[in-house]
């Protein structure tokens, strides 16, 4: 009877079969050798990154090697939080799932699941996922629907804020968990209207991304979609304009993983903590909240956030413990950093000799800091700073 309460009798049913399963695996990895990867299909982000990652990992394999190897992709959970993007990656592996799967990951195949792309794989190879026809006919006709003219000229915007609270009760979590600890990372849509309404008067369609958000963004400007608020909204249509945005700009949330998979460029605002190994090592533009020391009532530099030990910080009390008030960007800084952006992806953003200056001392502080690195240069850094970012806070690198 214990057996059944921990097993559950389904699984128990099933367990001489598992078990068979992998004993044969344990026999068939004497010649060959045999992976087992955790799909994290339970969170968004670890949905599609990690599962990029893992499967980009196979392929570098691959070509180093040359050996013929079995790989096995095991879901972590019984429902997949995106059913879009669980049946774009059916198409590239069999995803083994519910009471099948819980066995293999006691096994020495098990391998770690990661965001962290530190060997650059993102960059080496192209992206995994395709659309099938059916699929490119159903996005089309979304932005003909959406009379979007220039189809290359859009921009995502996705902007975490405190109705992540409700996020518990949607999922049937636990209405008493407390998500206050993921409170430094909220920011108000309201102070975002004029970034988008200035990339709309560039020429792009700007679509407010979110599928749990407190407010819609309040905008007459034609090319200003509230597509998280106006019904538009679904999960295949999140993959779809992340995959053909001209660029995003984020505050770090698991939606943004979809232009990540499909090597779209990104903008993180407002972001914290600044300087995550997973973000430091992507080819993105950071413009992160500013940090306050309260105790000296000045804003804190680099370095004191590193002595401090909130680089990485990633609990709202971590902050306040260090007497560190986060302030988010103006809404003029917003849009200095998205008119940065959008020049960039253009081709037509020119650095100053200082800014330049200062991206050179940044780069070389980030790759070489003890702290932050165990040996030179393990996290390689492929982000780069705002430059605005740098000119507006010229004691940043003190």
């Amino acid at each position: 009877m214990r057996a059944v309460s921990v097993l559950g009798p389904k699984r128990l049913f099933l367990l001489p079969f598992a078990l068979f399963y992998v004993g044969g695996l344990l026999l068939l990895s004497r010649i060959i050798r045999v992976n087992i990867h955790p799909i994290v299909n339970s969170r968004i982000g670890h949905f599609a990154t990690n599962t990029e990652l893992s499967i980009l990992k196979i392929k570098e394999r691959e070509i180093r090697t040359e050996k013929l190897e079995i790989n096995i992709f095991c879901a972590t959970s019984d429902e997949s939080c995106n059913s879009s993007l669980e049946k774009m990656w059916s198409r590239t592996f069999n995803l083994q799932t519910g009471n099948w799967s819980w066995l293999l990951k006691t096994t020495d195949f098990y391998q770690e699941s990661t965001n962290l792309d530190r060997e650059g794989r993102l960059l080496s190879f192209p992206p995994t996922l395709t659309f099938d026809d059916n699929e490119l006919a159903l996005g089309e006709k979304f932005l003909a629907d959406s009379r979007i003219s220039e189809p290359e000229k859009i921009v995502c915007l996705n902007v975490r804020d405190s109705s992540f609270f409700s996020m518990s009760k949607r999922l049937g979590w636990s209405k008493s968990r407390d998500w206050s600890y993921h409170d430094y990372r909220d920011s108000e849509i309201s102070t975002y209207v004029d970034a988008a309404e200035t990339l709309a008067e560039m020429g792009y369609t700007v679509f407010r991304m979110g599928a749990i958000v407190k407010e819609p963004i309040i905008s007459k400007h034609p090319r200003v979609i509230d597509y998280a608020t106006n019904g538009m909204r679904t999960e295949f249509l999140d993959i779809f304009l992340g995959s053909h945005c001209s660029f995003c700009v984020s505050t770090g949330t698991g939606w943004d993983s979809f232009p990540q998979i499909f090597r779209r460029p990104s903008l993180y605002v407002n972001l914290v903590p600044i300087l995550a190994p997973a973000c430091i090592v992507r080819d993105l533009l950071i413009y992160p909240k500013v940090h306050h020391d309260n105790s000296t009532k000045k804003d804190s530099g680099l370095a004191e956030i590193i002595d401090l030990n909130i680089h990485n910080a990633f609990m709202t009390a971590d902050y306040a413990k260090a007497e560190i008030s986060l302030r988010n960007m103006s809404s003029e800084e917003l849009v200095e950093a998205v008119t940065e952006m959008a020049r960039r992806v253009e081709g037509t953003f020119v650095e100053t000799p200082e800014q330049k200056l200062m991206q050179e001392k940044l780069k070389h502080l980030l790759s070489t800091h003890p702290t932050l690195q165990p040996t030179p240069n393990y996290y390689p850094v492929r982000a780069k700073f705002a430059s605005c970012f740098l000119s507006n806070n010229r004691n940043f690198l003190d």
